[in-house]
């Protein structure tokens, strides 16, 4: 069987509820703004990339209590995507106020996966799925994650 035949046949992902998780997963509100979409008033499709981020970087202050900027500023440690993906399950348009909750998907040596589910009313619009890998800034090779962003990471996903 062919690579491209095995991506045919996969399962497409199915929404989930926002009642089956928000006793579980951190989750912040955002708005669409009138910039973040096209002329059809729909999120034009990158901007989410750049709202994941956002939301990524309020998770490590909010939900894990550690500084996003530290890391890369003062730490020099790279918190960059090796693999950025979404699935859309349904338009979202200027005005929607979306409930965006984080999950932990995978811890390993030197990445992680985290998983971005943006929610409109209690469906499941998107979500996003990020391979996260700690490099050195000053070489830009990967490294072990750091034991204070790990400790924090294993508490999160058991919680």
């Amino acid at each position: 069987m062919n690579q491209a035949s095995d991506t045919t046949t996969a399962a497409r992902p199915r929404p989930i509820l926002f009642s089956s998780i928000k006793d579980r997963l951190w989750s912040t509100n955002i708005r669409i703004r009138f910039g973040n979409c096209d002329p059809a008033g729909i999120v034009y499709t990158p901007k989410f990339f750049d709202i994941f981020n956002a939301v990524i970087e309020e998770w490590y202050e909010q939900a894990l209590h550690l500084d996003y900027y530290e890391f890369i500023g003062k730490r020099r440690i790279g918190l960059g995507y090796v693999n950025a993906h979404s699935d859309f399950f349904s338009p979202c348009l200027m005005g929607d106020s979306l409930t965006m909750a984080v999950a932990i998907e995978r811890i390993g040596n030197s990445s992680s996966v985290v998983l971005v589910h943006a929610f409109n009313g209690e469906k499941e619009a998107l979500r996003g799925r990020f391979t996260v890998v700690i490099t050195n800034l000053d070489n830009h090779c990967p490294q072990p994650i750091p034991s204070d962003l790990r400790s924090a990471l294993l508490v999160y996903a058991k919680s």
